[in-house]
């Protein structure tokens, strides 16, 4: 609730703005607030108008209002599978692993975009764990279904 409002009183800083521009600045404001009269608008400022609602408020509802939950790596959706898998993912890999569809920038574990393993190797990390002299991975971070979603998520997004 707070960003809303923080949000809407800038829309509303930058429109009003935006419209004393539109009337001359502040001597126009001044002129017209101290006559009375008001000139009628051009077409250019009604395209002006229309510009600043469209891309300042309706682009931004719309993207706000749209499913991010089911959205993968370039824009693709991610079935309810994947998005479970995304979800463990980010809970205990993304702190050590680098993989740009969760946003994840972990260094001590490989960087999982360049490695892009297979369900078969990313389960077998899982189950087994992995040490290489620069940090270790310990052995069953999940177990049983869990692990195959992960792997499964993994394998489905990394390189991508």
């Amino acid at each position: 609730m707070a960003a809303i409002a923080f949000l809407s009183f800038f829309i509303a800083l930058g429109l009003g703005v935006v419209l004393v521009a539109m009337r001359g600045g502040p001597r126009g404001m001044r002129d017209t607030l101290e006559r009375g009269r008001r000139r009628p608008l051009h077409a250019g400022e009604f395209a002006v108008a229309g510009a600043i609602v469209l891309f300042g408020l309706i682009v931004p509802a719309v993207v706000v209002t749209s499913d991010q939950a089911a959205a993968g790596p370039g824009g693709t959706t991610l079935s309810a599978d994947l998005q479970e898998g995304r979800s463990l993912f980010n809970q205990k890999c993304a702190t050590c692993h680098a993989l740009d569809a969760s946003g994840a920038v972990g260094r001590v574990g490989t960087d999982l975009d360049v490695l892009a393993p297979t369900v078969g190797l990313t389960l077998n990390a899982i189950e087994e764990g992995r040490a290489r002299g620069q940090g270790q991975m310990p052995a069953d971070l999940y177990e049983g279904e869990e692990a195959k979603l992960v792997a499964q998520y993994v394998a489905a997004v990394a390189g991508r």
